[in-house]
């Protein structure tokens, strides 16, 4: 084989291997795919798909499951990919705080969580008063904040517990005032898709927050808007909308729902001999019903 042959083989080679990580990333929710079914999907011999695995594993971009024996994605990938979402998750957030604070008139927040507590990564206002009360890296309590709780969205009641943080001096007077208070708060939230902070984060603030989710549906960030009361008590409606859009669409910017260009299997040649007709079935009136192995001449 020539040299030109050989880079076309190995360049196929990797396009192939990068295919099955897509397929499996697909398959995760599912717990992962088999050889055979991998091998389906991509068209080639189960052997070969089989050693590709295998290179794979050794590499640590996939795991075995011993007991199904599925594949799935490995831990090494994701550490691969966290400093690229982390880096556009930074360039995405910005740019949203500001294109939204444009259109509400109110302050825009990009909260990601950092242990037990929410820590502000972007922020805009086009109030004054408004852009003074949030800055970056300003913490927020998990249980008693619109983005806080947002975070929790996918966590069970007893991780909620155990991240649970007490309120700051600075709290409204509407703060959660027992762990069952709070744990409805968050199953109301859950229920409507966002969370809502009434007079929690402050005397007379009102704010909203949506969960942000990366490629693989896991919640990386909350979208808040906050403002008065008085102004926004009356437009949560619009605003809740507002929130949610802004939340979907810093999600997709991170991968979320984005489906990969579906590929066609390679179709394979034949594994036995030349195709042989089926015997023409005979008919009760065929007064010469063809033989088996005579070909039809009709």
């Amino acid at each position: 084989m020539t040299g030109a042959g050989e880079g076309d083989e190995r360049s196929a080679s990797w396009l192939r291997a990068l295919t099955a990580l897509e397929i499996l990333g697909d398959a995760s929710g599912a717990g992962g795919m088999g050889v055979v079914e991998l091998a389906r999907r991509l068209g080639r011999d189960k052997s070969q798909v089989s050693r590709m695995l295998r290179a794979l594993a050794t590499a640590g971009y996939v795991e075995r499951e011993p007991r199904s024996a599925r594949y799935r994605l490995g831990a090494r990938l994701f550490a691969l990919a966290a400093p690229a979402v982390d880096e556009r998750l930074r360039t995405e957030a910005d740019a949203l705080v500001e294109r939204e604070s444009s259109r509400l008139s109110e302050r825009v927040e990009v909260t990601v969580r950092s242990g037990a507590v929410g820590v502000t990564l972007a922020t805009a206002a086009l109030d004054v008063e408004l852009r003074s009360l949030g800055w970056v890296g300003r913490t927020v309590p998990l249980g008693s904040s619109a983005a806080g709780r947002a975070l929790l969205f996918d966590h069970a009641d007893d991780a909620v517990t155990r991240l649970l943080t007490l309120a700051g001096p600075d709290a409204g007077p509407a703060v959660p005032r027992s762990l069952d208070d709070l744990l409805g708060r968050l199953r109301e939230d859950r229920r409507r898709g966002w969370a809502l902070d009434r007079e929690e984060s402050g005397q007379d603030v009102v704010a909203l927050g949506a969960p942000v989710r990366d490629a693989s549906s896991r919640i990386v960030a909350a979208v808040s808007v906050s403002g008065p009361g008085t102004r926004l008590s009356p437009a949560l409606t619009t605003v809740s909308a507002a929130v949610q859009r802004a939340a979907a669409e810093l999600s997709t910017a991170l991968g979320h729902g984005v489906v990969p260009v579906p590929r066609r299997p390679r179709r394979r040649p034949p594994t036995t001999g030349a195709h042989v007709p089926a015997p023409r079935r005979a008919h009760p009136d065929d007064p010469h019903p063809e033989q088996p192995g005579e070909a039809s001449h009709e």
